[in-house]
């Protein structure tokens, strides 16, 4: 039982981190006339270039990092290769009094996980049977999007500018696809507005985004969550481990 609370506390912290990397923002007051008009261009313009740099992380390969902090700390490195569809992630999490090191392989449909000194769990790879995960399975869905951002940014409701390359706002993180009952339960009635701020590079692609969740939901005690893409295009690793290998345990795939 302690094995999957833990597993379960960590997918959690992973499906909300994947929020993290999904950014929204809310609409402009429309006014009336001439102005309304060019209101409406002005938050278009702002939702189609959020929406277009999520998209470029599909086409290209990139660096990212991802950060959590308060009573449930996260930090989160890796490598995106978009048109290949994979992903090569190194996440630490503290949570629940204990420490956690775990690496992630997505090649396609094929996902490798090693978790480093929990008790219980397999000390060597385990390979990830995903036909087994459930039909509301957090990673699962995560898979179909190895950039975690561009399935997420589906759930925005509003853009706007803030800035030259900034954009703010909300983000309905009920409709996001890794979204689950707990983790909807857990912000309660903030999770349909939870502020976030991104920046873009000069080329329309994403730089860095903000989600504040410890604003959404101070009663948690869990800071703002970042996340950053970088070296765009520069040529990234990805292979399926090396080693030992075995399948995941059922009670793992469960929390899954």
């Amino acid at each position: 039982m302690r094995v999957r609370r833990f597993a379960v506390a960590v997918a959690g912290l992973a499906t909300i981190a994947a929020l993290a990397a999904c950014q929204e923002t809310p609409a402009e007051t429309p006014g009336t006339g001439a102005s309304a008009s060019a209101s409406a261009q002005t938050q278009a313009s702002a939702s189609d270039a959020l929406a277009k740099a999520s998209t470029k992380l599909r086409e290209t390969t990139a660096k990212m990092t991802m950060s959590m902090t308060g009573t449930a700390e996260m930090k989160v490195t890796g490598s995106i290769d978009g048109p290949k569809k994979a992903s090569a992630m190194v996440m630490q999490v503290g949570v629940m009094g204990q420490n956690l090191n775990m690496e992630t392989i997505q090649l396609g449909d094929e996902l490798w996980l090693k978790a480093a000194g929990v008790p219980g769990m397999p000390a060597d790879w385990m390979h990830v049977d995903i036909a087994k995960l459930g039909a509301e399975s957090t990673l699962k869905k995560q898979m179909q999007d190895p950039s975690y951002t561009e399935n997420l940014l589906r759930s925005a409701a509003a853009v706007e500018w803030d800035g030259t390359n900034k954009v703010k706002g909300t983000i309905d993180m009920t409709k996001s696809p890794t979204m689950n009952a707990a983790a909807a339960a857990a912000l309660g009635a903030n999770a349909g507005a939870v502020p976030f701020e991104a920046t873009l590079d000069d080329q329309g692609r994403l730089l860095t985004m903000t989600v504040k969740v410890g604003q959404a939901i101070p009663q948690a005690g869990v800071g703002d969550m970042t996340v950053a893409y970088s070296n765009y295009g520069e040529a990234v690793t990805i292979a399926k481990p090396t080693g030992k290998i075995v399948e995941a345990p059922a009670a793992i795939l469960g929390a899954l």
